[in-house]
């Protein structure tokens, strides 16, 4: 059942474009800290510098595109509007930049304020979107999953960020204890949580329009995410009452969800009615290969007993899954809104009979170079197997890994910023004619 568009409602480029664009600066940012501090920082998972890292990338890059994808889908999807779209989004912006900056840096320099710093900010970033977006869903008048699955996805976004306020208290404060405890609960919140079900969310809707499928089918669109979240839930009340058998079937039940949305996706691609392969479905195809993989190795561990790299499930699930569905989206949603607001503004022309007036707009293809971005995924693709492998044998595959990320991720940003110059390039175009 897929959600009426209403283009009409877009919100303005600016809005999406600066969360987007800064997303894979904070991963180029992740890389870079890598290749500084070397395989020595993942000795074990508690150094400072393999937090700052996982940090960059859940909030920089993760966090930071999804608040842009949700704020140019919800509109578009659902009809929904934004107040004063292009003032909230920087509202919204600012303090989330400022305050990841602060977050990673206070791990990386070990300065308590800044875990402060970066706590007001966060706070109300993230504050300030859930309760509005929260308030616009709920008003929406749809009712098809992906509303239900976004809301569950906020709500697991104020679980993650509840648990990461107290966890950073406890690292920059001395009245709070330092729960570490709590912290594969608030990775399980953040990841399986916020990120997996607001990608399964936006499948759901682009998938099929994208790249030209059939649906998903009716009961994993109405059930996976409450299956997700009632998990998820379950293994939370375990941290209070440490009941062995609702561990196990809470994790059994995850790992179900994690096999058939990837199954689901990968069907769907392989049907698709698309002839054309695009750089987007090889994302697509590569994220929930990771998710295959992630879920049978861990089921695979977890009945003989047998103990993983402490690095390869994060590396699977974040770089893996979580990346590479973002990051193919952005080649999607990027020259998407650029082609929908030049169209837009060429109409506006038409109506005015200065048809003389408007400008060329390329096909979305064009916008961003298929080439540039299939290159861009060969680097990602490298750099991730290369990753994999470094969790094994981090002294002979992580230096070349951490500088295959960091091209992957100046190649992502090179490519985003030079599809905004080309929309603003464009935008003077039309400037001298209005």
């Amino acid at each position: 059942m897929r959600a009426d568009l209403s283009l009409q409602q877009a919100p303005p480029f600016s809005v999406p474009a600066r969360f987007l664009v800064s997303a894979p600066f904070f991963g180029l940012l992740a890389a870079l800290i890598l290749l500084w501090y070397g395989p020595e920082m993942i000795s074990h998972r508690w150094s400072p510098e393999v937090l700052a890292v996982t940090h960059f990338l859940t909030l920089g890059f993760l966090t930071m595109s999804m608040l842009g994808a949700m704020m140019q889908l919800m509109p578009v999807l659902m009809g929904m509007v934004f107040p004063r779209a292009v003032l909230f989004s920087g509202i919204i912006h600012t303090p989330l930049f400022a305050g990841i900056l602060c977050l990673g840096l206070a791990w990386l320099m070990q300065i308590d304020l800044l875990f402060i710093v970066a706590l007001v900010l966060l706070g109300f970033s993230f504050s300030l979107f859930i309760v509005l977006t929260a308030d616009r869903l709920l008003r929406s008048a749809n009712r098809h999953a992906t509303r239900s699955m976004m809301l569950l996805a906020l709500l697991a976004l104020f679980f993650t960020t509840c648990l990461g306020i107290y966890l950073a208290m406890g690292h920059g404060t001395e009245t709070v204890p330092l729960a570490r405890q709590l912290t594969d609960l608030h990775l399980s919140w953040g990841l399986l949580g916020w990120v997996l079900l607001l990608i399964s969310a936006v499948a759901y809707q682009v998938v099929p329009m994208f790249q030209i499928t059939d649906e998903y089918p009716v009961i994993v669109q109405r059930w996976l995410g409450w299956l997700i979240f009632i998990a998820l839930l379950s293994l939370s009340l375990t941290y209070l009452w440490p009941l062995e058998i609702v561990k196990t079937i809470s994790t059994i039940v995850l790992a179900s969800c994690l096999l058939t949305f990837a199954l689901s996706t990968l069907w769907l691609l392989h049907k698709r009615r698309r002839l054309l392969a695009d750089i987007t479905m090889r994302f697509w195809q590569l994220a929930m290969s990771c998710l295959l993989l992630l879920t049978s190795v861990w089921g695979i561990a977890t009945l003989i007993h047998a103990d993983l790299p402490a690095f390869l499930l994060g590396v699977l699930m974040i770089h893996g899954f979580a990346m590479s569905t973002i990051n193919g989206m952005m080649y999607k949603i990027i020259p998407f809104i650029i082609w929908l607001h030049l169209s837009v503004h060429n109409k506006n022309l038409r109506g005015r009979g200065e048809r003389s007036s408007q400008v060329n707009v390329p096909h979305m293809r064009k916008i961003i170079p298929e080439a540039a971005a299939l290159w861009q995924f060969r680097f990602h693709l490298l750099s991730l197997v290369l990753l994999l492998l470094a969790t094994i044998w981090p002294l002979w595959f992580f230096y070349p890994a951490a500088l295959l990320f960091a091209i992957a991720q100046a190649f992502l940003l090179f490519n985003l910023l030079k599809s905004v110059r080309f929309y603003n390039k464009k935008l003077a175009e039309l400037s001298t004619f209005i």
